[in-house]
């Protein structure tokens, strides 16, 4: 979990950018392109800790949450974040304290982690195509303080640590679990102390960074890793410090890293993040970014008010608070890989055993920091039921229709808004949009070639990812009814009906 440093959006923004939904007459027109904008790599999560707890639940359990996660009938991810423990030496809650694998230079345990390693074998046999390999900290024995937190890279270990990487990514891929990305410093910016500490955490200087990227390159590269597993860098907690620290270090290795990576802890406004894109853009052509972390946010529909905070909201207005935020990643940034935080969390902030409507009321002691909820007290109640909450049906959408390989195609036109996307692959157009209004409107859409509707799923405060009618041909144009406070995908085949 990253920092509480936060920026909430500029009313003024979301005031244009929410104008266009609201109808005049009830009718926007808008047009989809011929063009593609981007190709996407993924929709996912992190496995970040829950599997030390999950590990205990009943096997039919640990299916059921698998099958949520990784298939069709559930999120359908793309992406899956496999924590790499660093033992967890200094780490207070014993639920944010992986095991490690490493023992010494060159030895390895790999009886080590089976909890999180089950999950990632689940990701794995049910398809999911995007494996990375994330750490939060080096192996105690390579930092300052010799603990998993509250300490810092020491200079001169690069090549250490990426051996110690690059061996447990081959091992894995030799166990046939692909993994094909790798992250050697997630929040670089932190040791999160001070300890004992809260989770595993190192701080990893920027002048230190080009260090840890060579070492890891030249690990995988002696395996002849480099053309099949990518490495991400360097996940900063926000992109104020990402923009402000490429500078000092990512010259000397941009060549070795395949996407730059970062979170948005800062809840950027829509011109900072579009600013962040331009800028990188403009200093390392060619490079694209991806949005791999965010959670743990209160606020409105429509986006007003959202910023790093503790609270647990199960509704419909937290979900498209955070469906908002995708689009913003995905639409106005226009990156190709968005992975939320924790997927699942512990932090209802109430007892679901004593208090029935726990998981559906909204309190103040919870974290929006999963999508999928269980009871902390699991082990002395015997509680092993799973809750899910709004969010998650609301991220399906994302989950089941953006995929690996698939396209955007720009939206334009007077109906048109930076929440709403169109999505292309070889059979099917997918019209992903949300109306974070208390009014119904209708979207009125033109396609450059001809489609025919088959299907369309809502997610609203009363519906669960619903079947709904499909949209309707009004002359050469379709309309597409949006239901206030709702997430509506509508899918086209690309054919004449």
């Amino acid at each position: 979990m990253s920092s509480t440093r936060s920026r909430i959006i500029s009313q003024v923004l979301l005031g244009i950018l929410w104008a266009s939904v609201v109808p005049i007459i009830g009718v926007n027109a808008a047009t989809v392109s011929s063009t593609p904008t981007q190709t996407f790599t993924g929709i996912g999560g992190s496995g970040a800790w829950w599997p030390n707890d999950l590990w205990h639940f009943p096997e039919s359990t640990r299916q059921n949450l698998s099958a949520l996660l990784f298939s069709s009938s559930g999120l359908g991810l793309s992406s899956y974040r496999y924590n790499v423990g660093a033992g967890g030496v200094n780490v207070s809650n014993p639920t944010r304290a992986p095991e490690t694998f490493y023992v010494s230079p060159g030895v390895y345990d790999f009886t080590k982690d089976q909890q999180g390693v089950y999950f990632l074998n689940e990701a794995s046999k049910r398809g999911v195509r995007s494996l990375t390999a994330f750490a939060n900290s080096a192996p105690a024995r390579l930092t300052s303080g010799g603990a998993s937190c509250n300490g810092q890279f020491v200079s001169g270990n690069g090549n250490a640590y990426g051996t110690y990487l690059a061996d447990v990514i081959a091992h894995f891929r030799s166990q046939g679990i692909n993994i094909n990305l790798v992250s050697p410093i997630n929040e670089p910016d932190s040791s999160f102390g001070p300890s004992p500490c809260g989770q595993e955490g190192m701080q990893v200087l920027p002048s230190q960074r080009a260090e840890v990227v060579n070492g890891l390159w030249n690990a995988l590269s002696s395996r002849g890793l480099t053309s099949s597993v990518g490495i991400l860098a360097d996940e900063s907690s926000t992109l104020g410090n990402a923009a402000n620290e490429y500078s000092s270090w990512l010259p000397q290795v941009i060549d070795k890293v395949a996407a730059l990576v970062h979170h948005t802890y800062d809840f950027p406004s829509d011109s900072s993040y579009t600013s962040y894109i331009s800028n990188t853009n403009r200093q390392f052509p060619g490079k694209q970014t991806w949005m791999s972390e965010i959670c743990c946010s209160l606020g409105n529909a429509d986006g007003s008010g959202k910023g790093y905070s503790q609270g647990y909201d199960p509704t419909i207005k937290n979900a498209l608070m955070f469906s908002g935020l995708v689009f913003q990643s995905l639409v106005l940034a226009g990156e190709p890989h968005y992975d939320f935080w924790t997927l699942v969390s512990n932090g209802l902030g109430c007892s679901p055993l004593n208090n029935p409507s726990c998981a559906a009321t909204a309190n103040s002691n919870g974290w929006n920091d999963g999508l999928i909820y269980y009871d902390g007290n699991y082990a002395r109640n015997g509680n092993f039921q799973l809750y899910i909450k709004k969010q998650f049906w609301t991220y399906k959408h994302f989950g089941n229709f953006v995929k690996p390989g698939s396209q955007r195609r720009a939206i334009t036109g007077s109906g048109s808004t930076n929440s709403m996307m169109a999505v292309t692959d070889s059979s099917s157009f997918y019209i992903i949009a949300m109306n974070p209004t208390n009014s119904a409107t209708t979207l009125t859409l033109t396609f450059p070639e001809n489609v025919c509707a088959t299907e369309a799923h809502r997610t609203s405060a009363s519906e669960d990812f619903s079947n709904i009618g499909a949209a309707t041909r009004s002359g050469s144009n379709w309309a597409l009814p949006l239901s206030a406070n709702s997430l509506t995908t509508y899918i086209f085949a690309r054919r004449t009906c």
